[in-house]
């Protein structure tokens, strides 16, 4: 497969994955009760729009080189 190839392969998906969560989530959306819909729909507005940001990202979300332990002292077990 070409690269070009490759990169319409990775389009379509995103495209596909992004369509599938959105009607997933409008399935929720029917679940809420009333008296909470306006926020449920923009809690999960704000999901959608987070996962298509998640998605239209390129390279490691995470920059492990760059993450550190934190102090000895920061947690505690109990």
């Amino acid at each position: 497969m070409s690269q070009d190839g490759a990169s319409q392969f990775q389009e379509v998906i995103r495209q596909e994955l992004e369509f599938s969560v959105k009607k997933e989530l409008e399935k929720i959306l029917t679940t809420a009760p009333s008296h909470e819909f306006e926020h449920t729909k923009k809690d999960l507005d704000g999901f959608r729009k987070l996962f298509h940001r998640f998605l239209q990202e390129k390279g490691p979300s995470v920059d492990w080189g760059k993450i550190q332990r934190p102090p000895e002292d920061s947690v505690s077990f109990r």
